[in-house]
């Protein structure tokens, strides 16, 4: 189980930061889920000149985020943030750090994942699952191209996976689009953990999965609905 932020537009990127290691830490825990902290790994994705680029680490974002050059990040209008919290002890490195990529034929594909998928391996055809997050890309990603990337197309990818898992909240990038998709079947466990939570104002969209008083009051932010997408453009 994680957590993690995507910045669109103007904004501060220290700030933003800054957020992702709150979350990480449990100081704007105040949802109905029994994991406050998420200690296992960190990443961050974000638009340079054109290029996406990324930032992998193990242990936690609080003694990372120190040695981050934040200078790199401050012109991009871009940035994505995944702290995590490792929900099976074997899945512990830097190969479980968010986000996870994967090329489809001409498309390079991130991800960043929120939730437990434990039976998608099964539309894989594998004999069992070794990494949820992995095989959720796959599964979504594989066959598909950007203009698939549609609120029925991911609904429908997802009423094929058997029950089981608690979320499949994503942030999905390419180079050229990005994707904020929430996702969690009607019977997850802690409905407001898997919540995403969703602010704009004329130059800024933040789509975390705790609203972050620093970034906007209570009342600029809101819950967003189960199986709402977003979709931002990156070509320049």
């Amino acid at each position: 189980m994680c957590r993690m932020i995507l910045a669109y537009g103007q904004f501060d990127a220290t700030a933003v930061l800054d957020a992702a290691r709150a979350m990480s830490c449990g100081e704007t825990a105040t949802h109905d889920g029994p994991i406050k902290q998420h200690p296992n790994g960190w990443g961050c994705l974000w638009l340079d000149q054109g290029k996406i680029r990324t930032l992998h680490g193990t242990g936690t974002f609080a003694d990372a985020l120190p040695g981050i050059d934040v200078d790199a990040l401050r012109h991009s209008r871009f940035l994505a943030v995944h702290v995590r919290h490792a929900t099976l002890s074997k899945n512990h490195g830097i190969e479980f750090s968010h986000p996870l990529w994967r090329t489809s034929g001409a498309t390079q594909w991130y991800m960043m994942h929120n939730g437990f998928l434990p039976t998608v391996y099964a539309q894989l055809g594998m004999a069992e699952s070794r990494f949820d997050s992995a095989e959720y890309l796959e599964y979504i990603v594989d066959q598909a191209t950007p203009a698939d990337f549609t609120r029925d197309y991911l609904r429908s990818k997802m009423a094929r996976v058997a029950p089981g898992g608690s979320a499949a909240n994503a942030i999905f990038v390419t180079r050229d689009k990005a994707w904020a998709w929430q996702w969690h079947p009607d019977d997850t466990p802690y409905p407001d953990y898997f919540t995403l939570h969703h602010y704009q104002n004329n130059s800024t969209t933040f789509i975390s999965s705790e609203p972050i008083a620093a970034l906007g009051t209570a009342s600029d932010w809101r819950r967003m609905n189960n199986h709402e997408l977003h979709e931002f453009p990156l070509g320049e």
